[in-house]
């Protein structure tokens, strides 16, 4: 007989049973409609027969299977819970606890193949959210898998561009920082996306036995036979108030698009600081048994030192570059991965496959179009970042097994699209003409960073999979910083027809 109803209290959401909380032998109507659903596989009978364990209330088990929303494996703390304790018989019994679980998610399994909806439910079980209330709960558990795990491909989600460097520079490395670097600085990182892989490419299964991991996680919630219900992406969601904080319109307009919850951001968002803190603890940074992939990340990782460090970036880009060694001393961008095959077409050192693949991208370079022409699939909204890192981890796979033979060449570690591999910037003669030429201050004058940069209405929102991070042919834009609470533009010591930041390096 299987277990009274009465066994687990009902406001319990992790039991698939809640609809059964008063025992069987008083409702013998019930008992004659579940008594089919025994003969399911799970319970070692008859293969062929129906999988759906619950008959007409199969929606009672999906509404209960979410476990608060944040567990993936529908179902599984109710399924491998079943028993309370090891050692029972028949329905108590290990294996008919292991089977029932087997068979929840072969339930779960056919309810995600559905088309749309079936992705999103994709998404739900192996994409987490994280927010101020499980953070630690979750770097514990990123801590306990990153040594089985230890490819961690990831994105950032952020508020767009809001100023550009003005004057002459030394080289188009260096007038690249200075954009990076002022508006890291500026700004506040929105999300940061990171998907775990194994040395072969897989990222974790959905249950784990969390016995045969190196580090016990404490915190995380364990089920019968130490079964932890475990996402293989993590979207971590930081404090950000679009009434306080600077952004650019457009790039907001698109997260918001995307299904960013900004009221959310603003009242249980991470703070920037103790994500830092934890994550420099996390075993995965400062080592070098840890790979991490981006694309286009020359701001991804800006963000990421400024939070490990606690300070705003170093002056000059290469004191951020040994930070970045520091922190990440295993560093691919995917993006610069691309640029590289391109010249080994050109120079036709590369396979035939690989010469196809290119040739069909022609000068197509964002995430989106590599995962189209490699056949990868996206779980997940794009400019979300969880998905966003996933599929950039999944594209690396991919990108290394067509084109590259399985083995990247060492000297392309620690390349960083966006910093390098674009053109030159505008001079400041030219930046001046443009901005006389729309009847605005000229700029001469400020030589170099100088610490200055400037804004204006009207910039167009950048990211990642549309292009370079910064311009490369035209003057460097002035940015607008919009926001309800400001009425207009956000220039410090305004001057003029627009406003001059002077950045004091502190």
């Amino acid at each position: 007989m299987p277990p009274p109803g009465g066994r687990f209290p009902g406001h319990n959401l992790s039991n698939p049973f809640a609809h059964l909380n008063n025992p069987l032998h008083q409702q013998p109507h019930l008992q004659q409609q579940h008594q089919p659903n025994l003969q399911h596989p799970g319970f070692g009978a008859n293969q062929g027969h129906n999988i759906n364990l619950f008959g007409h209330n199969q929606s009672s088990f999906q509404s209960n299977a979410g476990i608060g929303g944040g567990l993936g494996g529908a179902g599984l703390g109710g399924a491998v819970g079943i028993g309370g304790v090891s050692g029972g018989t028949g329905l108590d019994g290990q294996e008919a606890r292991m089977r029932f679980a087997h068979g929840a998610q072969l339930q779960q399994e056919a309810a995600l193949g559905r088309g749309q909806d079936g992705a999103k439910g994709i998404a739900g079980q192996r994409i987490r959210e994280v927010w101020r209330s499980n953070l630690h709960q979750e770097m514990e558990l990123l801590r306990s898998l990153v040594d089985q795990f230890p490819y961690i491909s990831m994105d950032t989600e952020f508020p767009g561009v809001v100023a550009r460097p003005i004057g002459e520079f030394n080289s188009k490395a260096s007038y690249h920082y200075q954009t990076v670097r002022c508006n890291v600085d500026l700004l506040k990182i929105i999300q940061l996306g990171v998907t775990l892989f194994s040395v072969q490419g897989d990222v974790p299964p959905p249950h784990l036995d969390s016995s045969q991991l190196g580090y016990q996680p404490k915190a995380v919630q364990h089920y019968a036979n130490n079964i932890v219900v475990c996402p293989c992406t993590w979207t971590f969601n930081f404090q950000f108030s679009l009434e306080e904080d600077m952004y650019n319109e457009e790039s907001i307009q698109m997260l918001k698009k995307s299904g960013a919850d900004f009221e959310k951001h603003a009242t249980q968002g991470i703070d920037p600081e103790e994500f830092g803190s934890l994550l420099i603890t996390s075993g995965m940074t400062l080592t070098m048994d840890v790979n991490w992939i981006s694309f286009h990340s020359g701001y991804d990782f800006a963000y990421l030192v400024k939070m490990l460090s606690a300070k705003q970036l170093p002056e000059d880009e290469e004191s951020y570059r040994k930070l970045v060694q520091i922190f990440f001393p295993k560093l691919l961008d995917v993006k610069y991965l691309w640029r590289h095959a391109n010249n080994l077409v050109r120079r036709g050192v590369i396979n035939t496959q690989a010469t196809n693949i290119l040739n069909n991208l022609g000068t197509k370079s964002g995430l989106q179009d590599l995962a189209d022409e490699l056949g990868c699939q996206r779980i997940g909204a794009s400019h979300t970042a969880g998905s966003d890192a996933w599929l950039t981890g999944t594209v690396f796979w991919e990108l290394r097994k067509k084109i590259f033979d399985n083995v990247i060449p060492e000297d392309l570690n620690g390349q960083m699209w966006g910093l390098t591999g674009v053109g030159p910037p505008a001079s400041a003669t030219a930046q001046a003409a443009v901005l006389a030429a729309q009847g605005q201050q000229s700029v001469a004058g400020y030589q170099g960073m100088n610490g200055g940069m400037m804004f204006h209405p009207g910039a167009t929102a950048t990211h990642r999979g549309e292009g370079p991070s910064t311009p490369t042919s035209h003057p460097a834009g002035l940015a607008s910083t919009p926001g309800p609470s400001h009425g207009g533009m956000m220039t410090p010591g305004a001057t003029g027809a627009f406003g001059e930041f002077r950045y004091s390096g502190k």
